[in-house]
């Protein structure tokens, strides 16, 4: 055969490798699939900071998980100044949990015109059916110093010094037994003995701690109608949350939420307590000169952290912080034996009466 005539070889695709054009292929889906990892990560940053980290959120998220929380514990302190009266200045320590709390007490009484303070320590337990728990723990000192305030009071000041503290001694030691028994014991207020009012109240509030959906229910008719809108979002930290200061002026919100929450299931159940269970958010006997409520909220949880609320009028002032732990809790125990509170009083008082003529005799 003539070899101008013979066909030209064919080049041999089979043995080729075609791997460069699938590595160009991989590393285009790389690409691809790493830019949409990256805007999947901004966009959560963005959510995040934009929308969860929103001051308005994060604080009506925190008053919503408050309403829904079943326990919690606080820590802080009461201020109560009435001007001319005196002033009240209380250290709490309290924990709720399923419908009980125990609170612990250290609280100093100053009432104008008089030198010495009032001092009290003491505990308090409310137990989930209504009934209160009282232990005074400093009884000794308390009624002392109450001695010698109405001693002063009732002499005009005519009394010594030491003629004030000698009486004092004589009664401390005339009633010894009743007051050792007094520091040492619980006693106790009945529902029935405060009234129906407030057994009313009572299940009202277990209706709340025991209904989920009526939690609920609370909790999205306030996020419907917050009423407080953020006045400064650049509060300094405080028990591991971010500060707000706050403003209630919505009062259309506020208007909403007081009518929703009357015709909600806790709504109904308290406005068959009586008229000292209703609010009029109206009433100007309810209204303060000037006020100031900042809350700390948890900046992944959203949990309440701190609050803080004051309040100023021309007849008293009120200040109250404190740092809060929601869905934490501590144990409490309801005393096993306790006095009627009612009963300890009136025994106490006709030993009071019998050592203040004996004393008086002497």
């Amino acid at each position: 055969m003539d070899q101008g005539n013979q066909p030209a070889p064919q080049p041999q695709y089979n043995g080729i490798p075609m791997q460069p054009k699938k590595k160009k292929t991989g590393l285009i889906i790389g690409i691809v699939l790493g830019v949409i990892a990256l805007i999947a990560v901004i966009s959560a940053v963005l959510v995040y900071f934009l929308w969860w980290q929103n001051p308005e959120k994060m604080v009506t998220d925190a008053v919503s998980n408050a309403i829904m929380a079943k326990k919690m514990t606080a820590d802080g302190k009461v201020v109560i100044d009435m001007r001319d009266q005196g002033k009240i200045e209380l250290n709490v320590k309290t924990a709720t949990d399923s419908g009980k709390s125990k609170a612990n007490i250290d609280a100093k009484l100053n009432v104008k015109g008089v030198k010495k303070n009032i001092p009290l320590k003491g505990a308090v337990v409310l137990d989930s059916d209504g009934t209160i728990y009282v232990k005074i723990n400093n009884f000794k000192d308390l009624y002392g110093t109450l001695l010698e305030i109405v001693m002063e009071s009732s002499s005009g000041g005519n009394l010594s010094r030491s003629q004030i503290e000698t009486y004092r001694d004589q009664t401390l030691e005339k009633m010894g037994s009743e007051i050792d028994k007094m520091s040492d014991t619980w006693m106790k207020i009945s529902p029935d003995e405060i009234g129906s009012e407030y057994k009313c109240g009572i299940n009202a509030l277990k209706k709340i701690q025991s209904d989920e959906s009526a939690r609920k229910e609370l909790a999205q008719i306030y996020q419907k109608n917050s009423f407080f809108t953020i006045k400064d979002s650049k509060i300094s930290d405080r028990n591991g949350g971010r500060g707000f200061e706050l403003q209630g002026n919505n009062k259309s919100n506020s208007s909403k939420f007081e009518e929703e929450f009357k015709n909600s299931s806790v709504g109904k159940a308290l406005s068959k307590c009586g008229k000292s269970n209703g609010y009029d958010s109206n009433d100007e006997s309810t209204s303060i000169d000037e006020s100031s409520l900042k809350v700390w909220v948890d900046r992944s949880s959203h949990e309440l952290k701190a609050v803080e609320l004051k309040g100023n009028d021309k007849k008293a002032s009120v200040e109250i912080s404190f740092d809060i732990n929601v869905n934490k809790s501590e144990e409490i125990k309801v005393p096993s034996s306790a006095e009627s509170l009612k009963e300890f009083i009136e025994g106490f008082m006709e030993g009071y009466s019998s050592g203040l003529s004996s004393t008086s005799t002497r």
